[in-house]
């Protein structure tokens, strides 16, 4: 997380306006090599990863990093495709962990972003290797892993290309290129596999399947925002079972309070404030919010498509 002042666990400078700590992308200060990179020719910027389309802040160097990083078995692993309730869960892994039985003092970080550790990202979450070696926490939500009892959190948002109305977050971001493009064209790239972080379903029915063959016994706990929103407390209760983390009723209540939507957009430690292009991070944080964006015809065609695609999985969505 080390661009244009501001502190992290690695030492960098804080801000000293008051401001974001961290500012727009930019390809000489968080691409590694510039060359790399990919234009569309519709202006996309990206770059290709095992051949997956990746933002350009995933640098070569970052992601060899998240591959042969030595990881405890204390360490939680949280992995989403974006957009998939991954803040919220993020949030809530930060607070079950939690060693002070005051939720409100935070010994993790003083943000939400600066209590993670996102091993590939260049820009808003980088940490040094001593940083990710000797963590200053025991368990924090994080990516990447190799020990064998390293605990993963999966967490998926209303059934695939519903997930393709995640192009708000992209559109006209120094991380995309500034590129802005129409719902159409999103679709069609979201359909396709060619936007940030590659194809949805490859994502998210590989962890899926890998969940499954665990037989319950393993260490992937697949989680979906749909359940969690239906049945929040519920849904701790399994997190923190799959944590071993004892929670009680108080903490338990105090959790779902400041995991509300409207609370965790205005406080400082949630609010992502910290990141001056995440201003429109937080969408409605509602099921169904699809419905906003797909016309009859692009719903239509896009049921079949997901059918398809979906068929013998066994993973279904709730998403209305």
């Amino acid at each position: 997380m080390s661009t244009n002042g501001f502190q992290t666990h690695s030492g960098s400078p804080k801000s000293t306006n008051g401001g974001p700590r961290v500012l727009e992308y930019t390809d000489a200060q968080h691409a590694e090599d510039a060359s790399q990179l990919v234009i569309s020719e519709h202006g996309y910027k990206h770059r290709l990863v095992d051949g997956v389309v990746m933002p350009p802040y995933i640098t070569p160097s970052r992601y060899h990093l998240s591959r042969t990083l030595c990881t405890k078995p204390t360490d939680v692993c949280f992995v989403s495709y974006p957009k998939s309730g991954s803040t919220w869960l993020s949030y809530i892994l930060v607070l079950l962990t939690s060693p002070s039985t005051d939720l409100d003092s935070h010994s993790r970080g003083d943000t939400l972003r600066n209590s993670l550790h996102w091993v590939e990202s260049s820009w808003t979450y980088p940490r040094s290797r001593e940083d990710l070696d000797i963590p200053p926490f025991q368990r924090g939500p994080g990516h990447g892993g190799r020990s064998a009892d390293l605990q993963v959190a999966y967490a998926v948002f209303d059934g695939a290309g519903r997930r393709s109305g995640r192009a708000g977050v992209q559109s006209g971001k120094s991380w995309s290129g500034f590129f802005k493009p129409d719902w159409e064209l999103w679709l069609n790239m979201f359909c396709g596999g060619e936007v940030q972080r590659g194809d949805w379903f490859e994502h998210a029915l590989s962890w899926w399947r890998a969940s499954l063959e665990q037989n319950g016994q393993g260490n992937i706990l697949f989680l979906t925002f749909e359940d969690l929103k239906r049945d929040t407390a519920g849904q701790i209760k399994r997190i923190a079972e799959f944590l071993k983390v004892e929670v009680t009723k108080e903490r338990l209540e105090c959790v779902i309070k400041k995991i509300g939507f409207e609370e965790m957009q205005k406080t400082s430690f949630s609010g992502l404030k910290d990141v001056k292009e995440f201003n429109e991070f937080f969408r409605k944080g509602e099921i169904g919010s699809w419905k906003d964006q797909f016309t009859v015809r692009q719903a239509e065609e896009f049921d079949k498509f997901y059918a398809k695609r979906m068929k013998g999985s066994g993973l279904d969505f709730v998403f209305e």
